[in-house]
């Protein structure tokens, strides 16, 4: 099975030197489980998610898409209800520099 952790250390470490790289720029996205679930849902066969960056007037956001076994997109159904940080980062912590 593969591992797809790392330490917070090096968590901090990554998302710190992005925020250092791209001063006042979008920190991250918050996806929402009910929106993973119902990209899973729509799309059974599917084996992952593929999160485009899109922009609008409101700034950077996120395309999602199904991916199949081999990694392609499955095109039928597009999602994009993520939220941005800064605007929607929660409680300071040490990942979003606040």
């Amino acid at each position: 099975m593969a591992n797809y952790t790392i330490t917070e250390t090096d968590a901090v470490s990554l998302t710190t030197e992005y925020r250092n790289n791209h001063e006042g720029q979008t920190r991250a996205f918050k996806i929402d489980k009910a929106e993973m679930d119902e990209i899973f849902a729509e799309n059974p066969s599917a084996k992952g998610i593929r999160a485009y960056l899109g922009e609008d007037a409101t700034g950077l956001n996120l395309v999602m898409v199904a991916t199949d076994a081999q990694g392609n997109d499955i095109l039928d159904t597009f999602y994009y209800k993520t939220t941005t940080c800064p605007a929607n980062c929660g409680n300071p912590k040490v990942l979003n520099g606040l």
